[in-house]
């Protein structure tokens, strides 16, 4: 994995912690408030992305993972966006797009964390701040797996879960 500091970061100051977790629902909002950040991180990652394959997203919630699609749509990357209030003939066409490399990038919530193998994964474009180390670890752990295709895995953390929870292999 390979880190790159962005310039664009989402601001959860004020989302409650239940659970030892942000609250989903204050979360989705505060992030939904904030379009002009997820649109500056996303054009941050089409820039940095540029030569890379195989883009793997993960949103605030399934509102956030809609809007990410239809924004990098926008900017022409092929995207789509997977969670528990799509259909699930709609889920695993995009999955298998993407693990066959016909689809470059796809964002997801609560959906590609674990259990989800894609050893072509060269970028993580992280929009989910989370308070959970596994969770955190998981969605990193994504874009570990050996590739003859690719040598590493660019990691742009916008919500800014390395600093509060510590690097994959020190959390």
């Amino acid at each position: 994995l390979i880190p790159l500091r962005t310039r664009a970061e989402l601001n959860i100051d004020g989302v409650g912690i239940r659970n030892n977790e942000f609250i989903p629902g204050q979360l989705q909002a505060k992030v939904s408030e904030q379009e002009q950040i997820t649109y500056a991180g996303l054009k941050e990652l089409v820039n940095a992305g540029s030569n890379r394959k195989s883009w793997l997203i993960f949103s605030s919630g399934i509102e956030h993972a809609e809007h990410i699609a239809a924004m990098l749509t926008s900017f022409g990357v092929d995207c789509a966006a997977v969670h528990s209030k799509q259909k699930s003939e709609y889920n695993d066409a995009a999955i298998k797009a993407f693990k066959s490399n016909k689809l470059r990038s796809i964002v997801n919530f609560s959906k590609l964390t674990t259990g989800f193998n894609h050893p072509d994964i060269d970028l993580i474009g992280d929009f989910r701040p989370t308070m959970s180390i596994p969770l955190h670890v998981q969605k990193l752990g994504r874009g570990t797996r050996p590739a003859s295709r690719k040598s590493n895995c660019l990691v742009l953390d916008f919500s800014r879960n390395v600093p509060r929870l510590g690097p994959i292999n020190d959390p």
